[in-house]
C-alpha cells in the first residue's frame, strides 16, 4: 500500500468519522478512539514523510506561500481534536474541550475544501484528483 494510499483512507475516514461524531452531538466511544487512533496515524505519516501535496505551478503569490502553512494549521487542529477527545476519553480531559475541538476542525476543514474546490475548479490543476480515490478522477 502506498503513502498516497494510506493519506487518502485517513483523510476520508477521519472526515466521516468527525462527521458522524458532530450529527448526534455525541459520539458513541469505540468511534471516538478509532478517530484518534486514525488521527495519530495520520500525523505519524505527517511526521515520517512530510506533506503529501505540494503547490501545483498554476497556484501563485500568496497562496502559493501559504499552501504549506495552511496545511500544516490544519494538522495543528487535527493534533488537537486527537489529543482532547484522547484526554476525555482517558478521563484527564472534559467532554467539551473534546466537543469543541470537534467542531473548530470541522469548520476548517470546511474552508480547506473550498480552497481546493476553487484551485480544482477555477485553476483547473486537478487539485481534487491529490485526495480522492482513483476510481473517482473520471468524474472530476
Amino acid at each position: 500500500m502506498s503513502r498516497r494510499t494510506v493519506v487518502i483512507a485517513l483523510h476520508w475516514s477521519v472526515l466521516f468519522m468527525v462527521l458522524a461524531m458532530i450529527k448526534g452531538g455525541t459520539a458513541a466511544e469505540g468511534l471516538r478512539w478509532a478517530f484518534v487512533i486514525a488521527g495519530l496515524g495520520w500525523i505519524g505519516v505527517l511526521l515520517t514523510g512530510g506533506l503529501l501535496g505540494r503547490p501545483g505551478p498554476k497556484l501563485s503569490g500568496l497562496f502559493r506561500a501559504a499552501y504549506p502553512w495552511m496545511h500544516y494549521g490544519m494538522y495543528a487542529l487535527l493534533v488537537l481534536a486527537v489529543l482532547a477527545n484522547a484526554a476525555d476519553l482517558i478521563g484527564l480531559g472534559s467532554a467539551d474541550a473534546a466537543w469543541n475541538s470537534l467542531l473548530v476542525l470541522f469548520v476548517a476543514s470546511i474552508f480547506h475544501s473550498i480552497f481546493h474546490l476553487w484551485r480544482h475548479t477555477t485553476l483547473n490543476d486537478g487539485a481534487l484528483r491529490m485526495m480522492t480515490p482513483k476510481i473517482w478522477h473520471k468524474y472530476l
